[in-house]
Parts: C-alpha cells; structure tokens; sequence
C-alpha cells in the first residue's frame, strides 16, 4: 500500500483553493513539476482521480469533492500540531498581508517589529493599496490578512474591530471659509481634494456626505495621502485628513483644520482574515494588529524595523 503524505494533500488543498497548478505552485515556493508530481502521487496512494483533467478549467471530480474539507482538517490539526510542539518557531516563511496607506503611513512599522518579535522565522510581505483591492486580494486567496475599512458582512471573512481614526476637514490658513468652525455647505463650495474611486477613506466620507445631503461641486482626486496634504498646503482646495497624523503640518502653519457639525464620523479599521484559514497565523497576526494600532504615530525609525 502506497502512503500519502502531509504535502500531497496540501498540493491538492492549494490546488483545489486557487483554482490551478500555477497558482498553487506560487503560493508553496514550489515548481509546477514538483505540484504536479504530489497529486499525482497522492492519486495512486488513494486509487483515485482527483480532478478532472478533460475540462478547460481546474475543477474537481466527485472524490476530490468528497475529500477536499478532510485535506482542509488535516492542514489544520498538522499546523496545530507544529505551533504546540515549537512554539513560535512553527510559523516560517513568507506571510502575506495587505494595509491602507494611513496604516502604511502610522502604525505599520510597529505592527512589523511586532510580528518578527513574536515569530522570528516568519517574513513580512505587506502591500499597500486601497482597501477594496486589498479584499478582493483576500478573497482570492492572494493575501492572509487586510488591515482596512469596510470589509464586508459576509461568512467569507472574520473581521476583528480595531481603533478609529478622526478625520478633520484641512486646508492651508487662507484658504476655504475664513472661519475654523463651518456648515458642511460651505465647505461644498471649495474644492475638495480627496483619494481615488477605491479608497476606503474616500468612499465612506462622501457617502456619509451625502446621506447629509450634500453636493460636492468639485473634487480633485489623487490616490496618495502625502500627495493629497501637499496639494492642500499649495493652496488648492480642501481635504480630509488624520488631524493625529498631520499634527506637525498644523503646529507649524502648514495647514489648519475647519470643524464642522456635524464633524466626520470616526472611521473604524478592521483587521480581515480569512474564515475558512488553516493555518492559523493569520488569525494571531490579526491579534498583534490590534495591540499595534495606533493612528498617532508617524512611524518608527527604519534602523528599529531593520533590527527586527
């Protein structure tokens, strides 16, 4: 009798996950060859086919329906196994996670010395992007965790509440109504500057605006927070901004900040996982995140990160 082993089951799990031999194969480090030769493997220790290789598509027959959550259980028990047997040490190698650019901007350095202090073997890989195309990554199986805004209601993912940011209206002194308290109207009559079409921050904000009722009669777009702050200290409109973050800006005339009433609600960020994960790393990840998160800081030195 031939046995099956750990791997093969894991290159079918990936397989069957991701929907090809490629993109198993990247997500394991691995070469095609060495994927394609597990399940092959794996078919004659079980004596049967496990996917069906006549369709355009990667799909599976019924033994491989049948047996795909068992593969899901084992990876898990074997993860579990290995984190109680070696403690932090059972975690290694690259863990892929995804941030907005105000996380990227405040607390992300932080998050990474975190984590390496935690499990030395394990690599951060952060992107940073904007939140819907973190999830989407998400629920491609492209990433293990999003720290972001809005994820959505769904069995899909598990989303653990982490701080808010405030947000304050901003503009260089001179700029927009002449007094630092205004109606949301008046500052519709300047332009605003906000982010892209797939920002959090951005859409959150303008639909809050207008559920309120209120219509922006020009708005510049830009995708990068720093990029936004600058065109606002030039002079050239109205923005959104962490008041915590852009502190120094204020204090040294930089910019100034417009109250409103009502102000901008507080914008809560979430730290997405997974909820079929079965490694659970992503999950202790998710964890640190939490303890990590703080919209205050302006980074931690590179020289730290790198010790790390």
């Amino acid at each position: 009798m031939v046995s099956l082993t750990l791997k093969q089951v894991e290159a079918f799990y990936w397989i069957a996950e991701l929907g090809g031999v490629v993109d198993a194969a990247e997500r394991l480090n691995l070469a095609q060859s060495t994927i394609s030769k597990r399940i092959a493997e794996l078919e004659a220790a079980i004596g049967s086919t496990l996917f069906d290789r006549n369709s355009r598509t990667i799909s599976l027959t019924r033994s491989g329906e049948n047996l795909i959550e068992l593969a899901a259980e084992l990876l898990e028990l074997e993860a579990r196994m290995r984190q109680v047997a070696a403690g932090p040490l059972a975690f290694s190698g690259a863990f892929r996670f995804g941030v907005t650019e105000l996380v990227a901007l405040t607390w992300l350095p932080k998050l990474i010395v975190a984590m390496k202090e935690a499990y030395p073997a394990v690599i951060p890989e952060p992107e940073v992007e904007s939140s819907v195309v973190l999830l989407d990554k998400l629920a491609d199986r492209r990433l293990d965790l999003v720290i972001g805004l809005d994820p959505p209601a769904n069995a899909d993912f598990n989303a653990l509440p982490l701080d808010s940011a405030t947000l304050q209206w901003m503009s260089a002194p001179g700029v927009g109504p002449k007094a630092d308290e205004a109606t949301l109207d008046e500052i519709a009559r300047y332009p605003i500057l906000t982010q892209g079409e797939g920002s959090g921050l951005q859409k959150l904000v303008l639909d809050w605006l207008g559920a309120s009722g209120i219509k922006l009669n020009r708005v510049v777009k830009c995708n990068s927070l720093s990029v936004l702050s600058a065109l606002a200290v030039a002079g050239l409109g109205i923005t959104f901004l962490t008041e915590q973050y852009f502190r120094h800006e204020i204090e040294i005339g930089l910019l100034r900040t417009i109250r409103t009433s009502p102000a901008i609600p507080q914008i809560r960020y979430f730290a997405v996982t997974r909820a079929d994960a079965v490694d659970p790393l992503a999950g202790q990840i998710a964890r640190i995140a939490r303890e990590c998160c703080d919209f205050s800081l302006r980074g931690l030195s590179a020289r730290r990160v790198r010790q790390a």
